[in-house]
């Protein structure tokens, strides 16, 4: 049985051994008489108050006040009256100020974990209490919470961005439509209410499948974690420590260690809350995180004992991420690190951390262990985002080349593109080129240019005339170039969206005043109708013209089907238009039909281009 602390204590002025026993569950204080007739076991779960006598007192008093047992009677007086029941109240007195304050300390540990525990249970009791009967309440130990699940194989990175894997990867694209909302309005009108193949709608955004891929398939690689675990100390003696399930879930990747004393005592021995409150005031805590320990450090008797299981892990590790180095030919090497002559270890000096006597700082011990966790985390990511795929290096290839002999090898031959130039076909051309440029006289070139200067010399350029604008002109001017900039700057908000994931960029200031001024002639309703009923007319002028010239002919269903869409399309432009034209709506009906006139030409462009083929191919 092992004891965290242990001495000389007096009880009852009778002196004898105190120790404290963690093993135990619950957690006893056992103070036993120096003769080992009488004993005393104190469970530590019911115990309220631990007091001591301060350090400036000359007495060392250590006095535990109980908690009242709930299934004790209580007892009355001859009037009539409960007595009130009095807590049990041990007092333990020290002759050694030191064994003292280790006891106190281990002992105010114990009582905080237990506190905390009946905590958490009364807090449950009362969501438990409040909760209806039919909803479901947490469990005391919280479960792990799962992973998200990824979108795609990031193992597999290559063929999971293919078109053929994004155009059967339904989860992506649902995922996709839910970040967009306008890609979403977009696929219910043209998809499900019109009846567009799903894949052919996203047939032509293969581009932005990958690009949302790619992005939400990011994630955290191995880190240290433990090292981003900052323990925070209260006032009354608490440690404090807010970890999430996702860094539980990477302590026991990257800490098997954890993963195994975790088994071992959860929920065997204690609960998963005091197990974390014991692992992060262990010595296995500071050395994982790869802080020195040392002799006079406190720590936990439970969890420490996985230290020296540690190390047979860490002996493990380093057979897996060794490297092997073959000496076949470095014979000077060999002679110089033959174990014959001086041993493997012939003098302090070169053993580094070690002084003379033989004693270790610790600093080469954390040093790799984090080399280790560093070698440990890169292998992790082997297998991650198609490496599996690259060429693997041939360790041995370099040692196979310095072993063969190629001193008697003969240089391989050099090679050269022969370009051979041909003189005659090029001086036959120059001599023509001479020939013509020859025919033109010193003396015309002469005279055109003096007649160039004379001219030059007696033309004028009143210059002033430039700046005689009539102010109509000036104003005319400068209401279109301001209708044009708000035009642009309405235009420069919606073409700002981010298609893929549905947030609005941010625009400059000049656009974001302009777009303040520009204010549309028509309702919000109207125009929203305009908005949806051009992006669906311009889905399947795509979706049309990209099937109606590819010249394939197991189309001709598909392009017959986008046909009536098209015809369908302009049946909603005609109503649309025919509903607001009126005598009273004559301005909403003219800008109406501004908005819609450009996609409703395509359309019957579109539409005309298939009755032409069709009428071509009756005839023929």
């Amino acid at each position: 049985m092992s004891e965290t602390h242990s001495g000389a204590a007096t009880y009852k002025k009778v002196n004898g051994m105190l120790r404290v026993d963690e093993d135990a569950s619950p957690a006893n204080l056992i103070w036993r008489s120096t003769d080992g007739d009488k004993s005393t076991t104190i469970e530590l779960n019911m115990v309220d108050k631990l007091q001591a006598t301060p350090a400036s007192s000359d007495k060392m008093m250590l006095r535990i006040v109980g908690k009242i047992d709930s299934g004790i009677k209580k007892r009355k007086d001859n009037e009539g009256n409960e007595i009130p029941i009095k807590p049990p109240v041990h007092m333990f007195t020290f002759n050694n100020r030191t064994v003292m304050d280790n006891i106190k300390e281990t002992l105010q540990h114990i009582i905080a974990r237990y506190k905390d525990e009946e905590s958490t249970q009364e807090k449950h009791k009362n969501e438990t209490e409040i909760s209806p009967a039919n909803t479901p309440v947490a469990s005391e130990t919280p479960q792990p919470s799962h992973l998200p699940q990824d979108l795609i194989n990031t193992a597999m990175l290559d063929s999971s961005l293919t078109k053929s894997k994004l155009l059967s990867n339904l989860m992506l694209q649902q995922s996709l439509l839910k970040e967009s909302k306008e890609l979403m309005n977009i696929f219910q009108d043209t998809v499900i209410k019109s009846g567009l193949p799903p894949h052919e709608f996203w047939s032509t955004r293969i581009p932005l499948l990958r690009a949302y891929a790619l992005s939400t398939s990011q994630k955290i690689g191995p880190y240290n974690v433990l090292s981003t675990i900052k323990p925070v100390a209260s006032s009354d003696n608490k440690v404090n420590v807010n970890v999430s399930r996702e860094k539980i879930h990477t302590i026991f990747q990257s800490y098997p260690i954890v993963k195994k004393a975790y088994d071992d005592n959860v929920p065997k021995n204690f609960k998963e809350q005091e197990f974390w409150a014991r692992f992060f005031s262990s010595k296995l805590f500071r050395k994982l995180r790869g802080e020195r320990i040392m002799n006079h450090d406190r720590g936990d008797i439970i969890i420490d004992r996985y230290l020296s299981l540690d190390q047979e892990y860490d002996r493990r590790d380093d057979e897996l991420l060794q490297h092997s180095v073959r000496k076949t030919i470095d014979i000077e090497g060999n002679l110089n690190d033959d174990p014959v002559k001086k041993g493997h270890r012939p003098d302090f000096t070169m053993r580094s951390g070690i002084d003379p006597n033989g004693n270790s700082d610790g600093g080469m011990a954390i040093l790799r262990g984090m080399n280790r966790l560093s070698e440990k985390m890169v292998e992790s990511l082997e297998n991650e985002y198609s490496r599996v795929n690259l060429p693997q290096e041939d360790p041995d290839k370099e040692e196979r080349e310095e072993i063969l002999y190629s001193d008697l090898e003969k240089d391989a031959p050099a090679d050269y593109a022969e370009i051979k130039l041909k003189r005659k076909v090029l001086d036959a051309k120059n001599q023509q080129m001479h020939k013509e440029n020859s025919s033109v006289s010193w003396l015309e070139v002469k005279n055109e240019i003096s007649s160039i200067t004379t001219f030059m010399d007696k033309s004028t350029l009143d210059l002033t005339t430039l700046t005689k604008i009539s102010p109509e002109v000036t104003r005319s001017i400068n209401q279109r170039l301001m209708k044009a900039v708000k035009i642009n700057a309405k235009q420069s908000k919606h073409m700002n969206t981010d298609q893929m994931l549905g947030t609005t960029i941010s625009s400059t200031s000049m656009f974001q005043e302009a777009s303040k001024e520009s204010t549309s002639q028509l309702p919000p309703s109207i125009l929203e109708s305009c908005r949806m009923l051009n992006n669906s007319c311009c889905e399947f002028l795509k979706h049309f013209y990209i099937n109606f010239q590819s010249g394939d002919p197991r189309k001709t269903m598909l392009i017959k089907k986008l046909y009536k869409n098209l015809m369908d399309c302009q049946e909603k432009i005609d109503s649309l238009l025919n509903s607001v034209d009126s005598e009273e709506n004559q301005e909403i009906a003219k800008y109406c039909k501004a908005y819609l006139v450009h996609v409703l030409d395509s359309v019957n462009l579109g539409i005309h281009k298939y009755r032409t083929l069709v009428k071509q191919g009756h005839t023929a």
